[in-house]
């Protein structure tokens, strides 16, 4: 049984669901739409576009007006998910063959493009004032740019030797805190959402942002993360998780150099056992309650940004906020 606020995610999902038909009709011949739908359709939950039109509701805003820059971020975050299966080398994405796999490699790098660009075309057909637009034009390129300014640190800091936990939240705020939100953001700018609110969300995200990847990068150990049931697939590409830095302050030199063999391993030459060994290692040096107790911590320092808001404004953010950060799949 969906809770209130899954039943209210979803009903949005429909509505956003009905604008990227419209942005990309799926049954044109083009090599373009059959593989967007492919990976649009593998089940996702529409969460970061549902908030962007909860929000706007929440500021007493009109969510019809919000809805093309909603679509525009669940574009925007499936080309990054397209991209980021390119990059790490993950044949599968929601229980399914990654759309590089299925469409080839060039393929899957065209429609990683496409979306984005259907998602600028989605933010330019919001119904708003022109100096709103622009706004939300910025807000869309601005989350792109850190985005993609944390994945370079995500990929460059694999494997290195001295990654440390303030590293990792840096990386995390970058690729994950910007992009968290940009719906929220959306949302509150076509509500007319006074500047403090947009102050409110941006530090919401620097908080809710990394609690969020620490999530993440926990549950991939404990239950996958819709890879067909393989855990421990951040073990196999080498991330720089928080578990990774606080194992290099906390273990002795002999499981630092294991580990740093085991996560410079090409992936297809990782083992169950490996995997095994790293998260025995993080359960013995205490990453793993490290990294519950610093996303506890960030959540409340997330929640605490609520009470900058007045009175009035404070229920159906932090009903959202809470949400997000009870999340566990």
């Amino acid at each position: 049984m969906p809770s209130p606020i899954e039943a209210e995610i979803h009903r949005h999902a429909q509505r956003i669901n009905a604008v990227l038909e419209s942005l990309i009709p799926p049954d044109r011949k083009d090599f373009l739409s059959e593989p967007s739908w492919y990976h649009l359709a593998t089940g996702g939950k529409r969460i970061r576009p549902a908030l962007c039109l909860m929000v706007c509701e929440a500021f007493g805003g009109d969510s019809d007006r919000a809805l093309p820059f909603a679509a525009a971020v669940e574009l925007m975050h499936n080309m990054l998910l397209v991209h980021d299966d390119i990059a790490d080398g993950d044949t599968v994405r929601r229980n399914k063959p990654a759309v590089w796999v299925k469409y080839g490699l060039g393929n899957g790098v065209n429609v990683g493009d496409y979306l984005l660009a259907r998602g600028l075309h989605a933010v330019m057909m919001s119904p708003v004032e022109p100096a709103t637009r622009v706004k939300l034009l910025e807000v869309y390129l601005e989350t792109f740019e850190r985005t993609v300014e944390g994945q370079a640190l995500d990929i460059n800091f694999r494997c290195n030797e001295r990654f440390t936990a303030e590293e990792y939240l840096r990386m995390a705020i970058l690729k994950t805190g910007h992009y968290l939100v940009i719906g929220m953001l959306g949302g509150a700018l076509v509500a007319g959402a006074s500047e403090a609110v947009l102050h409110c969300l941006r530090k919401l995200g620097e908080n809710l942002g990394p609690a969020f990847q620490i999530r993440d990068d926990l549950i991939d150990l404990t239950a996958g993360k819709g890879r067909g049931g393989v855990k421990g697939s951040d073990v196999r590409e080498g991330k720089p998780s928080i578990l990774y830095a606080h194992a290099l302050s906390h273990s002795s030199p002999g499981e630092c150099e294991r580990l740093l063999d085991i996560l410079r391993k090409p992936r297809e030459e990782t083992t169950e056992q490996d995997v095994a060994w790293v998260i025995g290692l993080y359960e013995r040096c205490g990453a793993l309650k490290f990294a519950q107790q610093m996303a506890d911590k960030l959540i409340a320092e997330a929640l605490k940004e609520l009470d900058t808001l007045p009175v009035e404004q404070q229920p159906g953010l932090r009903r959202i906020i809470t949400y997000i950060a009870e999340r566990t799949t």
